[in-house]
């Protein structure tokens, strides 16, 4: 365990410095990181786009497939879930924009 503790310093200390040496570049990082969270959520929300359509019209063929007579429960749980999924995706990325554009802070401890 000793022989780890200058290890154990020296990368904290190389860490804390490089650090303390770049502020920009650690906001830079920090930007990188927000514009690469904005492109996968954006991904998420066309797929999430495309998949409800899916669901709808999955929702559709069971509404079909209950006929006349049929309750359509299971098309009406469908365009719930389908509705709802989309709702979880797009806010995803509404919240996202909205801690990015700093109307939501995030405090930092």
């Amino acid at each position: 365990m000793l022989r780890r503790l200058p290890t154990i310093i020296a990368l904290g200390a190389a860490a804390l410095l490089s650090t303390a040496a770049a502020p920009e570049a650690v906001e830079l990082a920090e930007q990188e990181m927000l514009d690469a969270f904005d492109a996968a959520l954006t991904a998420v929300a066309y797929a999430a786009s495309g998949l409800a359509l899916f669901g709808l019209v999955w929702a559709g063929f069971l509404l079909m497939a209950d006929g006349p007579e049929g309750r359509g429960s299971r098309s009406r749980s469908a365009v719930f879930l389908t509705i709802a999924g989309l709702a979880v995706a797009l806010s995803a990325k509404g919240l996202a924009a909205l801690i990015s554009a700093g109307l939501i802070p995030i405090p930092i401890p």
